[in-house]
């Protein structure tokens, strides 16, 4: 199912998608403000901080005419934010998206920007880790069919990104899809010159599990309040939900995205052995079907 969603994704991005944004099935989507003109439109995230969930970023319909692009979404968010995002290019690869930031871009802090009341910034690092975040939030919310551990932003053509300007520097890798600013915060941040990047993998309760009521996937990790995104489906492929799931801030073994509230099962080695999803159509308890860590 997957596999087809990818190929499928990648052909309507190298031929041109018409299509209408949105958000996950069953969210309540909250509108701040329209901007554009045109006959389509699609949903612009704008993420202010991702450790408050849904209280840290705000959506806005943006109105365009065409088929919807990489770039479409680019243009919208610059012209929301006043932060250029430039002319992006995007390679599609298997289930990969890469999509490339040009020089001028806002993100490495040498453009111009039109300060905009609505978007204040302290300093460089909060616009910068904006930006990523919003782009790919977006991204998510409105291409059909891109999962949640498929985006890959790189420079100069196909580079690495590298964002020196940030504090501390930031060099991003091209085995590690983007993860959200919360990731490389806490991951990162404070790691020595020696350390690296952890890769997704190492989480100890990413990958795929499964139950007689379907199978669920978690991807992006994000310690703290931002949690992570889960899918479910049922076994037949059918039927397909999805969110971000809220940690539990006096227990990180609980989350919750209503109408599901999960609880990771450990063994005394504080290895994960299955989880117990309740309410919904997925409750059960699942456990991992794939070969990822765990």
């Amino acid at each position: 199912m997957k596999k087809l969603l990818a190929v499928l994704m990648a052909s309507a991005l190298l031929l041109g998608l018409a299509a209408c944004g949105g958000g996950g099935e069953g969210e309540t989507t909250t509108i701040a403000r329209t901007i554009g003109t045109g006959g389509e439109t699609l949903t612009l995230v704008a993420v202010f901080n991702p450790s408050e969930g849904s209280e840290g970023r705000r959506e806005y319909l943006y109105y365009y005419d065409g088929e919807l692009t990489v770039q479409v979404i680019a243009d919208g968010l610059s012209e929301l934010t006043g932060l250029p995002y430039g002319e992006v290019a995007v390679t599609p690869a298997g289930e990969d998206l890469y999509v490339d930031l040009p020089a001028d871009c806002a993100v490495f802090g040498r453009a111009e920007t039109q300060e905009r009341e609505e978007f204040p910034f302290r300093d460089y690092d909060s616009m910068a880790w904006f930006m990523l975040d919003s782009l790919s939030e977006t991204m998510r919310t409105n291409i059909p069919g891109l999962g949640v551990h498929e985006i890959f932003f790189t420079m100069e053509g196909g580079r690495a990104l590298v964002l020196e300007n940030l504090s501390p520097p930031m060099d991003f890798t091209l085995e590690t899809p983007y993860m959200g600013s919360g990731f490389y915060q806490i991951h990162v941040g404070n790691r020595g010159d020696d350390d690296v990047i952890p890769d997704p993998s190492d989480v100890a309760w990413w990958g795929e599990y499964g139950c007689e009521a379907g199978i669920l996937n978690i991807g992006r990790y994000d310690v703290g309040p931002m949690g992570w995104y889960f899918t479910f489906t049922f076994s037949n492929g059918e039927t397909t939900d999805d969110g971000t799931a809220a940690v539990f801030e006096d227990d990180p073994r609980q989350a919750e995205y209503l109408p599901y509230e999960f609880f990771f099962n450990m063994n005394e080695d504080t290895e994960l052995e299955t989880i117990t999803v309740t309410g919904g159509d997925f409750a059960g308890e699942y456990m991992r079907t794939d070969d990822a860590v765990g």
